[in-house]
């Protein structure tokens, strides 16, 4: 290479990482009547020779890529020159960092510049992978003295797509298949011991979605092939504009698989709950995130599109007289689904009394106790209704106040002898 001690302009065929991959009109500035259309040229960088100054080395230009696939090995050349006036000590480099994660350990491009004299340039090439879905740069170390303002060294890599019964392993090792899917607009899950309960009955809560929100349940089946003990992790999948739903999927074939500890050799199935926008429905994806970190999915796996969405109203209730005599109590609640798609509801019945209990008594007075025989459930077609009956057996010469959920429909009467 020559020696040099005056403005240096690279030639047009070195573009940036950012630019590189994307064509303009071979027929020069087309108006798009053609087919083509007018591009911008890409800045040219340029460098001065100062042959008073040390050593120095600047970045001239990182060519590569614009876009590649998850797992792809991503190729370019970089090329650098020495400004000053004394040859280069020693190589440089510059580091491949994934911008969505920090956690995620850099990959290293070494420049061979040892020996590069004085206004000399030296072209590198380099081979990186693509480990991760997300946006990556190419950040240069300190042995270089200066960047070229015209270097915008970034590649954005493709997650990979992916297919429901597809198997596919979490970055702990854990096989993952997700099986089945659906969209409820409520499901009930279990409090914890002692919770608005009396003695020690289980009793279950009802989480239900806002008008424009519907409730995503994915059936997953995790396999821990591993030598060790592993636990299944929300941060390790990703559903875009959505909310991870926390709590349990009681009265289905399992519970949420997040936090779910898996011992090596075991299989478990299980489901991740998310509330989703309706609006958002027909583009919705699944991803599985193999970046500790990063929201950003390294496989997207489709989701089916619903023909619809339940919508429960309620279109009747009965409820006791004031005064109910004899042993039991009966509430006849009807319950229209208003929506177009068939859909599982599901409700709870509370009550509380304000006298004070007595020292026998197992409940406090003015406090909301959920009935333990709930969740009280019925799969109702779309158009349909149905009826959905409570019978209890109040304690007598005591006023009791109840209420369901959903819906917020309360009553008060008073068990007499």
């Amino acid at each position: 290479m020559k020696r040099r001690t005056y403005v240096r302009t690279i030639g047009s065929s070195i573009a940036a990482l950012s630019l590189a991959g994307c064509s303009g009109s071979d027929g020069g500035d087309g108006d798009g009547g053609d087919g083509t259309s007018e591009s911008t040229p890409t800045p040219e960088p340029t460098y001065e020779v100062d042959q008073e100054a040390p050593a120095r080395l600047k970045l001239l230009s990182v060519n590569g890529p614009k876009e590649v696939a998850f797992g792809d090995t991503i190729e370019g050349d970089v090329t650098a020159v020495n400004v000053g006036g004394e040859p280069i000590s020693g190589n440089a480099t510059i580091e491949f960092v994934h911008s969505e994660a920090a956690d995620t350990e850099p990959q290293t491009v070494t420049v061979n510049a040892d020996g590069l004299a004085s206004g000399e340039e030296v072209s590198h090439s380099y081979r990186v992978d693509a480990e991760y879905a997300g946006a990556w740069a190419f950040e240069p170390s300190s042995d270089f003295y200066a960047v070229d303002d015209t270097v915008t060294s970034t590649v954005s890599v493709l997650p990979k797509q992916g297919s429901t019964g597809e198997t596919i392993e979490l970055a702990s090792g854990v096989q993952a298949t997700v099986s089945d899917m659906s969209y409820e607009q409520m499901i009930a899950y279990e409090l914890p011991s002692g919770e608005r309960a009396l003695g020690d009955n289980t009793v279950h809560a009802i989480r239900e979605t806002v008008s424009d929100n519907i409730l995503l349940i994915l059936s997953v089946t995790f396999e821990n092939g591993t030598g060790e003990a592993k636990t299944v992790s929300k941060d390790d999948f990703v559903v875009p504009e959505s909310s991870f739903v926390s709590e349990s999927a009681a009265g289905r074939d399992g519970t949420n698989a997040a936090g779910e500890n898996i011992n090596p050799g075991q299989t478990y199935s299980g489901h991740l709950i998310y509330a989703v926008p309706k609006a958002k429905i027909d583009d919705l994806t699944f991803g599985i995130n193999l970046a500790e970190g990063s929201a950003v999915a390294d496989i997207e796996i489709p989701l089916q599109s619903p023909g619809g969405f339940p919508e429960f109203e309620l279109a009747n209730i009965d409820v006791p007289p004031e005064d109910v005599t004899g042993d039991e109590a009966i509430v006849e609640m009807e319950v229209e689904n208003v929506g177009d798609s068939a859909g599982m509801f599901k409700s709870i019945f509370e009550f509380k009394t304000p006298e004070e209990p007595g020292i026998l008594a197992g409940y406090s007075a003015d406090t909301w106790y959920i009935d333990s025989d709930g969740p009280y459930t019925q799969r109702i077609p779309a158009g349909e209704t149905r009826t959905i009956e409570l019978v209890t057996e109040p304690d007598a010469d005591r006023r009791w106040d109840y209420r369901t959920t959903p819906f917020g429909a309360e009553w008060t009467f008073e068990a007499v002898e």
